[in-house]
């Protein structure tokens, strides 16, 4: 009977180790998140000023972890070109994918509190409050090994980073992705008229599809030495890396680089050279309907450019956020060099595809304003 007793015994504590009575699971496997934030440039202003309080990460949308609260304030347009800001260092985070970042918006400035959380500054020395979202998520792929460690670089794309409208003001409308940058290609170059450095000339990285139709994936100034810096740039891919120096006396004919095969994550050189400076034009873009209160719209110049030994491509060499009005939105994009330009129009809503509108050819003339006009179905 004794040894009966026993192996109950025997039997009723595998059963109650195995529930997890008397006993604990191994804890998950960690690594180190660092995260980062860059920009994308976009023209008309001098500062784009915006206040953060915190970011988090999930890795299915539902499940959010608090990465840390970052309480600071950024100045995008001094992000761009390769000067990010760190958000967040070496955070212990569970190993696994993560593809969803999200940052909530402060209400206050951390940098001036005697300023607003977010403004714009423009060339004349004036500011315009800069109305914040609540929150802005970014999508893309980073992978935290077990007792490693990765860096999540969340690049803000300059499309619609701010939007004005007549009624309310500024919006910041920004949308983005995060790259990990180990695994991330980035384009450096310098921009001269001969030996001049051309400063605060925007550069664009592009990819081309099977359609030959352009698509802008990153964009910086360059700096006073005439230099830039594109990155956050997926691997795999053929850039076209292009500009169109501009300016209120002279401007010059767009140039593009030979092709860069961006096969791995290492830095390429794509250098560009002007001449022959010439008096610009201006071209008036003008978008029906109006944009509503949750859309972005830009307007987008292409002109076929050189491109080494691959041939010549239809390249974006102009893109700006329109000024939505009640009725319609307008661009007036100065600085062109003289010369025939394909006019189109991006559109984008809340989670949505952007829709392009193309419209016709355009002359533009040396010291003369030329007007177009697109409408959306």
């Amino acid at each position: 009977m004794r040894h009966l007793v026993s192996l109950v015994s025997v039997v009723f504590m595998a059963a109650l180790l195995a529930c997890g009575g008397g006993g604990s699971s191994a804890p998950a496997p960690t690594g180190r998140l660092t995260v980062r934030l860059g920009s994308d440039s976009f023209p008309g202003y001098t500062q784009a000023v915006v206040s953060l309080e915190k970011v988090e990460t999930s890795g299915d949308g539902v499940h959010w972890v608090a990465l840390g609260n970052v309480r600071a304030t950024y100045d995008l347009l001094a992000l761009q070109s390769g000067h990010s800001a760190l958000l967040v260092s070496a955070a212990q985070v569970t190993a696994g994918t993560y593809t969803q970042f999200r940052l909530t918006w402060a209400t206050v400035n951390y940098a001036d509190g005697a300023m607003q959380p977010g403004y714009v500054a423009f060339p004349a020395a004036t500011r315009a409050v800069l109305t914040l979202p609540a929150t802005t998520t970014l999508t893309g792929s980073i992978n935290v090994p077990a007792d490693g460690t990765a860096t999540a670089q969340l690049m803000l794309s300059g499309h619609q980073a701010v939007q004005q409208r007549a009624a309310t003001g500024y919006l910041f409308q920004a949308t983005g992705t995060a790259f990990d940058l180990s695994t991330a290609a980035r384009i450096t170059g310098h921009l001269a008229d001969g030996v001049t450095p051309l400063a605060g000339v925007e550069v664009f990285a592009e990819t081309v599809d099977g359609a030959e139709l352009a698509t802008l994936q990153r964009r910086a100034f360059t700096d006073g030495s005439g230099n830039y810096a594109l990155e956050g740039l997926a691997t795999g891919s053929v850039y076209f890396v292009t500009a169109q120096p501009a300016g209120t006396t002279r401007s010059y004919a767009a140039v593009a680089a030979a092709p860069v095969n961006a096969l791995t994550a290492t830095n390429d050189t794509a250098d560009l050279g002007f001449s022959s400076a010439q008096a610009p034009g201006t071209l008036t873009v003008t978008i029906t309907p109006a944009s509503s209160q949750s859309q972005g719209t830009w307007a987008e110049l292409r002109q076929t450019v050189a491109t080494g030994a691959s041939g010549a491509k239809a390249l974006i060499v102009r893109s700006q956020t329109v000024v939505t009005g009640v009725a319609q939105d307008q661009a007036g994009i100065t600085g062109l060099a003289p010369g025939s330009y394909g006019v189109a129009a991006q559109r984008s809503s809340s989670g949505g595809t952007p829709i392009m509108k193309t419209g016709t050819q355009v002359v533009v003339l040396s010291g003369a304003f030329s007007t177009t006009s697109l409408s959306f179905p």
